[in-house]
């Protein structure tokens, strides 16, 4: 087992079926005696069944994307750590094939470790991302992926061939840049709500950089990209050339139609500006998409596509109200929301020529399943930054005041400095343990003055007043409970309550966090609560009378729930049978007359038994009868349609053998065996009746 703080890495982990439709056959052949030669007589047709092996293709599930770094919309310093995507499924990365095993392409060849997904960085202007394009669309042209898709319509990276040969990484590269952590699940930093334990990470190939040409930060996009069919269009291992051929220039047909406008000196119609766009309003998917990019965004009572532009402005999709967004049902829009818009191209906004007018090469095209902006804003690390830091209370002055540092290429600040600032409010109120008084608005509306710490205290502090210090753990807390705790001058510290609502908050911002919420609220959250409800019945005291409260709890903690209802269930109904179960039924009841008979009951007797009906009425009349009894002795035995059974000596001998043995037996069981054998019966007395002959049986017997 991984200990806590450490873990595993392994190269990939190879799915047993990878993601596809499949065929089973099953066949079933029989032998005969010699178990060489097949049965005919016994041939079984094959059953054949067809089985989906399913996997993410161009859309990632929220519940997938476990962490990525940078995050999401954030500005730092990252230039000293390659960004990444943590995946939840371990086999992910490995679920599907790019190219046939053993292909060689570009002078590499493919492997079973070869992914198909890859994680680039494309910075400001490098490329573009549409969203919302069918799928057949989001692949380079020429390129045509087989099978299912597990969306119908979304996101492409469209890149020039020079980008994708400058920042993309090879074939070879695809193996290094892919691997699988195991990880210890109590290690809640490092499992990130994973299940298992494994999780698949895919890093980029890119570092960040600051733009130090243009002295500015610099907005990346990083996106998870399918590769399937488009090996080809990686770079080659070979080191960068700086020279060109001919062959390397690609003309299009936009630019055959502009040079053959220069040379006759035609007008050609070029608009800057966009794509068309159509935002479709009724799929709810989409539209809950476009609202996490932040394309669409809810003002005024309106639904806004801000990434939609009309010859007036944003695309205004129309009225709506608040508590539909959370819904997430858009079937009230009312306006014109769905008719074609336009599109500014480019991801970062503004607008610019097509990619086809600016770049003189191929265009290539791949199907992003998910991707985040961040922006490098200088150099350094979080590590160097936490390393600066003075370790001191809030409030505290660090003697020179602490700057952070700047790129080279930061102009020296010249000039005087704008002097103190003027004094506008009290100095801080500082306390030993690291509290800060601030001002504090409660939820009344009235404006008081509470205490707050951060998480760096120089003092452990206890997080529960009354508990002891060895016994002070973490407060599992829930969003309806206090935090807020009262100090001996009756002011407020707010400071674990505002640590609660802050990761509350982080938390529901990741999609991963909610859906395993929303999935665990589905399935584990509603058989707790029936266990809940099983358990109150019990201790509500509906079952008291029969199960003491101690013994009910002793039972549930041996396991032997079950048995003791069962007991005491039976034992009740035993003792309340007339209430409980209903009066019981008569042990005989008498037969009841069979109407379809109509009288004729001796005629039916006498076929059925085989005894002639005159015989059979004396009988009824008179059972005991002496003469009626040899008359039914002498009688003969209809055996009609028996067959040989009816003469002969088959029947008679068959008869006396089972006589025989019959006696036998009975004679061995009432003189012994070595009497038998021995030919000697001595001893042996006649008896009235059975009884007599048991009882000297087992007295004979019991003697020694």
């Amino acid at each position: 087992m991984v200990e806590r703080g450490k873990f595993f890495l392994y190269d990939a982990f190879l799915p047993a079926l990878d993601a596809g439709r499949y065929q089973v056959r099953a066949e079933v052949d029989l032998f005969t005696d010699d178990e060489t030669t097949p049965d005919p007589a016994a041939d079984v047709a094959p059953h054949v069944t067809h089985v989906n092996v399913t996997a993410p293709r161009f859309r990632l599930p929220p519940d997938q994307a476990l962490l990525t770094f940078p995050p999401a919309n954030s500005e730092g310093a990252y230039e000293s750590r390659l960004p990444q995507i943590v995946l939840k499924r371990r086999t992910l990365p490995w679920d599907r094939d790019p190219a046939p095993l053993n292909a060689e392409i570009n002078d590499q060849r493919v492997r079973e470790e070869t992914p198909w997904l890859a994680l680039v960085v494309i910075a400001e202007g490098e490329g573009t991302i549409e969203h919302d394009v069918p799928v057949a669309d989001c692949v380079s042209e020429g390129v045509v992926l087989q099978g299912d898709a597990d969306t119908a319509t979304g996101s492409r990276l469209k890149v020039p061939r020079s980008v994708v040969q400058a920042v993309f990484p090879t074939i070879d590269d695809l193996i290094m840049l892919t691997h699988v952590r195991e990880v210890n699940l109590e290690d809640t930093e490092a499992a990130m709500g994973d299940d298992d334990g494994f999780l698949s990470v895919v890093i980029a190939n890119r570092m960040p950089q600051f733009d130090r040409q243009a002295c500015r930060p610099k907005a990346y996009t990083a996106c998870l990209i399918n590769l399937e069919g488009q090996l080809d269009k990686l770079p080659p291992p070979a080191p960068p050339r700086d020279f060109f051929n001919e062959s390397d220039l690609h003309l299009s047909a936009v630019h055959a139609t502009i040079a053959e406008a220069i040379r006759t000196g035609a007008a050609v119609p070029v608009t800057s500006g966009g794509t068309p766009r159509r935002l479709d309003t009724s799929d709810t998917v989409a539209m809950n998409e476009a609202i996490r990019r932040g394309e669409v965004v809810f003002h005024g009572n309106r639904l806004i596509d801000r990434a939609g532009l009309t010859e007036t402005g944003p695309n205004d999709l129309g009225v709506f109200e608040a508590g539909a967004v959370l819904d997430g049902d858009f079937s009230g829009l009312a306006g014109d929301g769905a008719e074609r818009v336009f599109k500014a191209d480019g991801v970062f906004g503004g607008f610019d020529l097509a990619l086809d007018l600016v770049f003189p090469e191929p265009i290539f095209r791949f199907p992003v399943l998910t991707s985040w902006r961040f922006t490098c804003s200088g150099a350094g690390s979080f590590e160097g930054l936490m390393q600066g830091l003075d370790v001191g209370l809030l409030g505290t002055e660090t003697p020179g005041g602490y700057t952070r540092p700047l790129p080279a290429c930061t102009p020296a600040q010249t000039g005087e400095g704008p002097g103190d600032a003027p004094v506008s409010q009290l100095p801080l109120e500082i306390a030993e343990t690291g509290h800060v008084g601030m001002p504090h608005l409660t939820r009344a509306g009235s404006e008081e003055n509470a205490w707050y710490r951060g998480p760096f205290s120089p003092h452990r502090l206890m997080r529960r007043v009354h508990a002891r210090m060895d016994d002070d753990g973490p407060i599992l807390a829930h969003v309806s409970d206090h935090l807020r705790m009262m100090t001996p001058e009756g002011r407020q510290d707010v400071s674990l309550a505002v640590a609660f609502e802050t990761g509350r908050l982080l938390a529901m911002s990741q999609p991963s966090f909610v859906a395993s919420l929303m999935r665990w609220r589905a399935q584990r959250f509603g058989a707790a609560v029936a266990a809940a409800k099983q358990q109150a019945l019990f201790l509500d005291g509906v079952l008291d009378p029969l199960i003491p409260r101690d013994a009910f709890d002793e039972a549930v903690l041996g396991g032997l729930l079950g048995q003791r209802l069962e007991q005491v269930l039976f034992a009740d109904f035993a003792r309340r049978r007339d209430t409980a179960l209903g009066p019981a039924g008569p042990l005989v009841r008498p037969g009841r007359r069979i109407a379809e008979l109509g009288g004729q009951t001796l005629e039916v007797l006498s076929t059925g038994l085989g005894i002639a009906p005159d015989l059979l009425q004396a009988w009824l009349e008179t059972p005991e009868a002496p003469v009626v009894l040899a008359r039914a002795q002498a009688a003969p035995v209809d055996l009609e349609g028996v067959g040989a059974l009816a003469e002969g000596d088959l029947l008679d001998s068959q008869l006396d053998a089972a006589l025989d043995e019959g006696l036998f037996k009975l004679a061995e069981l009432a003189v012994g065996r070595e009497a038998l054998d021995a030919g000697s019966l001595d001893g042996i007395r006649t008896f009235e009746d059975l009884t007599d002959f048991l009882t000297d049986r087992l007295r004979r017997r019991a003697e020694p």
